[in-house]
C-alpha cells in the first residue's frame, strides 16, 4: 500500500425497512479494495448481518437471491462483531457505490453510532448514480438494475458482494466513457472531507532500506517503527500460546523461515540499533532478531489483538481473489489457521522493544531488541 495513491473502496448494503419506526436495518454488508491504476479488485469482504432485535427484520421475507431471514439468524453475526473490519475497510479510502450517499454510507454510520463507536470517513465520495446522469439521456432511470442492462454489465443480484462487483463493472465502464486512463478525474471528484489517513508503502526487503534517525536518543530509538512486505513466507512452528499479556491476554507468537534477503536486511537493522542501544548504558541484554538454533535462519511473527489494533488476516482462494476473515473466536480459529507448511504473504512493522529490568533484585536482567509484529497476512490455498 502507498500513500500516494489512495485506494478505493466500493461497498453495498442489503437492508430491510423496521416495521417499528421505519428505519432500515443492514441484512448484509459487502465491499472489495480496488487498485486506483488498473481498477481492478485487490481484497473482498462480505458479510451477512444480524439485526439486534427480531423485530427489526420488520417484513422480510425470503428472496429470490437466496437471502432468508433462516440463513441471517443461523450466521448469528451482529454489526458489532464486523465493525472493526468495515471500520478498516472504508476509512482513510475513497467510497465508491450507486446511490452511496443517500442510502448504503447512510446506514452504514448509522450502524457504527448506534454501537456507540466513530464511524470511518471517506478521503472522497463517487456516487455512480451521479455518474451516470452525464452520459445517460432520455427517459431511463439511473437504478443499478437498468444502469447495468442498459451498458450490458450484467445482473444485478441484490447481493452484496454481486452488486458490489457489478458497481466496478459500472465504475470502469464510467472512466472508459470519460476516457480516463488511470481515473484520475473521477479520483478528484466530491473532495468533501479533510481526512490525514494514511496507508504506508511496505517495501520488500530488496527495497527496505535502513532507517536514518532523527536522533541518537533512548526516545528515537523505542520510537522505531519501520513497515516491510515479505512474499510466500513458510510457517516452521504454528502458534502454541505459552506467555500471555499483563491482562491475561495470550501472546499469539508464531515462526517463519527467514529468506536470506530478509535475514540479511534485519540482521544489519539488528546490528545498527543494538549499538545505539549500547550507548544508553541500560543493564538489559540484546536479543538478536534471527534465531539460527536450527539449520536454517527463522524469525518470529507477533500478532496483534486489542481493543485499539488488530493484526488483518485474508484467505487468498483457488480464483486469485483474496478474502477478508472475521473470526468469532480470534486466536482458536488463528491456531487452525497459521499451521507447520501453510505459505503466506507478510506486510509487517519491524518494531523496537525494550522490558526493563524488574525491581525484584532476584529477577533476570531486563531485554532489549527489534521484533516483527503483523499488520496484515495473506494466507495461500
Amino acid at each position: 500500500m502507498d500513500s500516494s495513491q489512495p485506494e478505493i473502496v466500493i461497498f453495498d448494503v442489503e437492508a430491510v425497512r423496521e416495521t417499528i419506526g421505519g428505519t432500515k436495518a443492514i441484512l448484509e454488508f459487502g465491499a472489495i479494495i480496488v487498485c486506483p491504476q488498473m481498477l481492478v479488485e485487490k481484497e473482498y469482504f462480505s458479510s451477512l448481518v444480524r439485526p439486534q432485535h427480531d423485530w427489526e427484520f420488520g417484513g422480510f421475507h425470503k428472496r429470490k437471491n437466496g437471502l432468508t431471514r433462516e440463513a441471517i439468524i443461523r450466521a448469528n453475526i451482529s454489526f458489532a462483531d464486523i465493525a472493526r473490519t468495515v471500520y478498516d475497510f472504508l476509512n482513510g479510502r475513497i467510497w465508491v457505490g450507486h446511490n452511496i450517499i443517500e442510502h448504503d454510507r447512510v446506514l452504514v454510520e448509522q450502524a457504527f453510532h448506534k454501537i456507540g463507536q466513530l464511524p470511518p470517513k471517506p478521503l472522497r465520495v463517487i456516487d455512480t448514480l451521479d455518474l451516470c446522469q452525464g452520459f445517460i439521456w432520455g427517459p431511463v432511470n439511473r437504478q443499478m438494475e437498468t444502469v447495468a442492462e442498459y451498458f450490458d454489465l450484467g445482473e444485478q443480484t441484490h447481493r452484496a458482494l454481486d452488486d458490489v462487483r457489478l458497481n466496478l463493472r459500472l465504475f470502469v465502464h464510467c472512466a472508459a466513457v470519460f476516457s480516463l486512463t488511470e481515473s484520475s478525474s473521477l479520483l478528484g471528484a466530491h473532495d468533501n472531507t479533510n481526512n490525514n489517513n494514511s496507508f504506508p508503502r511496505f517495501p520488500d526487503p530488496m527495497e527496505f532500506s535502513i532507517p536514518t534517525l532523527r536522533d541518537e536518543s533512548y526516545g528515537s530509538f523505542v520510537k522505531v517503527r519501520e513497515p516491510i512486505f515479505c512474499a510466500s513466507l513458510n510457517v516452521r512452528f504454528g502458534i502454541d500460546i505459552k506467555f500471555w499479556h499483563e491482562d491475561r491476554s495470550p501472546k499469539l507468537i508464531f515462526m517463519v523461515d527467514s529468506p536470506d534477503n530478509l535475514s540479511t536486511k534485519l540482521d544489519e537493522f539488528d546490528w545498527m540499533l543494538q549499538g545505539l542501544f549500547s550507548t544508553f548504558r541500560i543493564d538489559s541484554g540484546w536479543r538478536k532478531v534471527v534465531d539460527r538454533k536450527w539449520k536454517s535462519p527463522a524469525v518470529r511473527l507477533r500478532i496483534t489483538n486489542t481493543a485499539d489494533e488488530q493484526t488483518i488476516v485474508c484467505k487468498r482462494e483457488d480464483s486469485g481473489k483474496t478474502r477478508r476473515l472475521v473470526f468469532k473466536d480470534y486466536e482458536g480459529e488463528l491456531q487452525t489457521l497459521l499451521t507447520k507448511g501453510t505459505r503466506l504473504d507478510a506486510y509487517l512493522f519491524v518494531e523496537t522493544y525494550h522490558y526493563p529490568r524488574s525491581a525484584d533484585p532476584t529477577q533476570e536482567k531486563g531485554s532489549a531488541g527489534i521484533r516483527l509484529v503483523a499488520h496484515k497476512l495473506i494466507i495461500h490455498p
